[in-house]
C-alpha cells in the first residue's frame, strides 16, 4: 500500500539524489515546487505525495505490478495507468487543430487539464489530485492550504510569492500547482539523457543535417548509428521510421508506421521548457509525440483492481463533448517507455513485447496463445484501422523494436 515504509524510503532517496544529480541549481520557486511535489503530508491521511505516482527516475508508479495506481485510502485505485511526468512540460495549451481536424495538448489522458485555467497544463494538471477521492483525497483546498502552512516550507512559499500568501485559500492553492509546474519544467523531467539522444548528440557533431540525424536516414547517419547501436536496435529504429520507399506517405507494410503519431522531428522551442545544450540552437530534440489523441482499439482491462462493470471509459468524448472522440485517450511519448510498464491508459499490457504485438497484431485473427483473438475494443466506433492492427511484422520484428525502443530511455549519458 501507498504508506508502507519502502515508498518513503524511495520519496527521501529521490528527492535527496534528483537535482544535484543534473548540476541544476533549482530557484526559489522551483524549490518550492520540488518541496511541494514530495510531500507525504498533503495527502488526508498523510502517506501519498504527487512522487508516489509519479518517481524519479521512472516517473511512474514503482508498483507496476498493478494496472493503475493505489491512492492513499488502500484499496482505492483510480481508474487509468498514471502517465509519466516525465517531458509532460512540452505539451501546449490544447487546442483543436482546424487543418488536421485533431486535438492537441493538455494533460491527463483525456486533456481535461487543458491550461487554459491557469496559462499552464502542468499546473491545470496539479490541480487535480489533491482533492481527487482516490488519490490524495482532501476534502477541501483549504484542508491542503492548512498542511503547506504548517510545513517546514511555509515560509519558503511565502519568500516566493510574497508575505500573507497563504490566507487567501483560492490563490495559495493555485500557487501551489504553479510551483509544482515550475519544478516539473526543471532539466529532472527533460534529460534527454538516453542512448538515442547519445547518437544524436554525436551525429550533430558532426555537422550531419539535423532530420537525416533525427530519423537516421542518409549513410553519414547511418555510419553513426552503427557506433551507438546493436544492429536489433537498428533494425527496430529502421521499423519505427517506416517510410521503405521515402514517399512521405506511411502505408502498412511499411516497417510498423510509429511515426505517424510518435513523430521524430525538431520543434521550434517555445522558450519555457528544458533544451539540452547540445542540441541546435531554438530547437527541442524530437519528443517522439505528436500530442494528440487516438483510439487504438485498446480492449477493457477487467483484471484486479479494476472494476469489470465500470462504464466504458469514452476518454476524450465527454471532455470535448464530441462522440467523434469517444474512446481517444493521449498518444503519450515513448521516451523512457522501457521503464514505464504497464501500458495504455488502462494498463492493459504488462510488458514493451505485449503492446507492440498488440500494435501489429490487433486485427489480426488467431494473433494469441493458442490461436485465440485479441478482445474487442471498449470504445469500437473510432477505432484507428489505418495506422496499427494488422502491420504484417514478424516475431522477430517485434523484438526489434522493442529493443530499440529501450534505447529512448533516460540514464545513458550521465
Amino acid at each position: 500500500m501507498r504508506k508502507n515504509n519502502w515508498i518513503g524510503i524511495l520519496l527521501m532517496m529521490a528527492l535527496a539524489t534528483a537535482p544535484a544529480a543534473f548540476g541544476q541549481a533549482l530557484t526559489a520557486k522551483e524549490q518550492l515546487g520540488e518541496k511541494l511535489y514530495f510531500d507525504e503530508n498533503l495527502s488526508e491521511p498523510s502517506g501519498q505525495a504527487c512522487a508516489s505516482c509519479h518517481l524519479p527516475p521512472s516517473f511512474v508508479d514503482p508498483e507496476s505490478h498493478f494496472p493503475v495506481s493505489e491512492g492513499v485510502i488502500p484499496g482505492l485505485f483510480g481508474g487509468r495507468n498514471s502517465p509519466m511526468s516525465a517531458y509532460a512540460m512540452y505539451a501546449p495549451i490544447r487546442f483543436f487543430d482546424d487543418a488536421e481536424g485533431l486535438w492537441i495538448g493538455g494533460q491527463f489522458w483525456d486533456s481535461r487539464a487543458t491550461g487554459e485555467v491557469l496559462g499552464d497544463p502542468l499546473a491545470d494538471q496539479a490541480l487535480g489530485p489533491f482533492l481527487n477521492p482516490v488519490e490524495m483525497a482532501n476534502a477541501s483546498k483549504a484542508q491542503v492550504i492548512a498542511d503547506v502552512a504548517a510545513s517546514d516550507y511555509a515560509g519558503l512559499f511565502e519568500q516566493v510569492w510574497g508575505a500573507g500568501s497563504l490566507v487567501d485559500v483560492e490563490a495559495a492553492y493555485d500557487r501551489v500547482a504553479l510551483s509544482i509546474a515550475a519544478f516539473e519544467r526543471t532539466r529532472l523531467f527533460g534529460q534527454f539523457s538516453s542512448q538515442y539522444d547519445a547518437y544524436l548528440e554525436a551525429c550533430l557533431i558532426e555537422g550531419i543535417d539535423i532530420n537525416d540525424c533525427a530519423q537516421g536516414i542518409g549513410k553519414a547517419a547511418q555510419k553513426v548509428a552503427k557506433r551507438y547501436f546493436s544492429k536489433e536496435e537498428l533494425r527496430g529504429f529502421e521499423l519505427f521510421m517506416g517510410d521503405n520507399n521515402n514517399d512521405g506517405i506511411l502505408d502498412k507494410g511499411e516497417g510498423a508506421l510509429c511515426v505517424g503519431c510518435h513523430v521524430v522531428e525538431w520543434t521550434a522551442d517555445p522558450g519555457n521548457v528544458v533544451v539540452p545544450a547540445w542540441a541546435p540552437a531554438g530547437l527541442v530534440p524530437p519528443l517522439f509525440t505528436d500530442f494528440t489523441y487516438d483510439n487504438l482499439g485498446v480492449p477493457k482491462n477487467v483484471e484486479y483492481p479494476l472494476d469489470s462493470n465500470a462504464p466504458v471509459d469514452l476518454g476524450l468524448g465527454p471532455v470535448v463533448g464530441s462522440p467523434d472522440e469517444d474512446g481517444k485517450f493521449k498518444v503519450m511519448t515513448v521516451r523512457n517507455i522501457g521503464l514505464t510498464a504497464p501500458y495504455a491508459h488502462n494498463g492493459l499490457f504488462k510488458s514493451l513485447k505485449e503492446i507492440v504485438h498488440f500494435y501489429n497484431t490487433r486485427d489480426v485473427p488467431g494473433a494469441l496463445q493458442k490461436g485465440a483473438d485479441w478482445p474487442a475494443p471498449e470504445v469500437p466506433y473510432t477505432v484507428n484501422a489505418d495506422e496499427l492492427g494488422n502491420l504484417g511484422l514478424s516475431d522477430d520484428d517485434e523484438d526489434a523494436l522493442v529493443e530499440f525502443l529501450k534505447t529512448l530511455n533516460d540514464g545513458f549519458m550521465y
